[in-house]
């Protein structure tokens, strides 16, 4: 099991409406000295993207079951995370998607009662906010797996 004591790389997945916790989540990798990379998915067709932001919206997506038809989500798919963070809450089929087909080592994120790839779960009785989400499993990813008692 991965935690952030060991972990050197971290993808992080997450949705135009979730920057803030986005950015909680990389600056507070960042200060633990772990390279995270970040996928973010632009849900409408129209979207226009950000160059800063490395991400793909729906038009880049098959029009029937919304796959990913983009090198982007091929390389971040096959990129061997260590720990794989979906802020998402498995919103959008695209990223559930990515999640599934990742390579990464250990992941995590809210699956709430759909079928789900994560190997810790983060619970909540009703679908949580990205802030919410960013906080309990950085929260988590501090504790498990501890090697010393705080």
């Amino acid at each position: 099991m991965v935690n952030l004591d060991s972990a050197q790389t971290v993808g992080i997945l997450w949705e135009t409406d979730q920057h803030d916790a986005f950015i909680k989540v990389k600056n507070e990798l960042y200060l633990a000295g772990i390279k995270a990379e970040g996928l973010c998915y632009f849900p409408l067709k129209k979207a226009v993207i950000p160059e800063e932001i490395n991400g793909f919206s729906r038009k880049q997506t098959s029009w029937w079951l919304e796959i990913p038809k983009t090198q982007l989500v091929e390389d971040f798919i096959h990129q061997k995370f260590d720990i794989l963070i979906d802020l998402t809450g498995q919103k959008s089929f695209p990223m559930v998607y990515t999640t599934a087909l990742s390579e990464a080592t250990f992941k995590i994120g809210y699956a709430g009662n759909s079928v789900n790839y994560f190997d810790l779960n983060i619970e909540f009785q009703d679908q949580p906010e990205a802030s919410q989400m960013a906080e309990q499993i950085l929260y988590y990813l501090k504790r498990i797996n501890k090697t010393t008692i705080e």
